[in-house]
């Protein structure tokens, strides 16, 4: 449409300008045909470089929230590490306490067995006697 009215005007302007300078101001079909097409190539032209201009803004904001996303997923990662280690800490402390009542028990049940023993053997020697 725009390249109709490009065309519409040369040739206006040169009905107008007259034949006197119609060698130096107006020119052929042909050549005014190619401005046209030039002109219209262009306004395309222009155009995807806009899209284009828009898809590259997008994409440095993609990647921009991917190194946001990326720096996140590294803090959450040292904060699973370091709860990690809290619970190795409290596993190992865990398991200490563990074996403390375990070994406490069996002194426990030792020394049980012990007065038993000693009562046992004294009830014998008297019975003995």
């Amino acid at each position: 449409m725009m390249g109709k009215r490009v065309l519409v005007s040369v040739v206006l302007l040169c009905a107008l300008v007259g034949t006197s300078y119609a060698g130096e101001v107006c020119m052929s079909e042909e050549t005014a045909s190619k401005i046209v097409v030039e002109l219209e190539q262009k306004r395309i032209m222009e155009q995807e470089l806009q899209a284009q201009e828009e898809l590259v803004a997008n994409l440095r904001k993609q990647v921009d929230l991917l190194r946001q996303e990326n720096t996140l997923l590294r803090e959450q990662v040292m904060l699973l590490k370091e709860q990690r280690d809290i619970y190795k800490v409290l596993s190992d402390e865990k398991d200490r306490e563990l074996r403390r009542e375990k070994v406490g028990g069996l002194l426990k049940n030792a020394g049980s067995f012990g007065v038993g023993a000693v009562v046992g053997a004294a009830v014998m020697l008297l019975i003995s006697l």
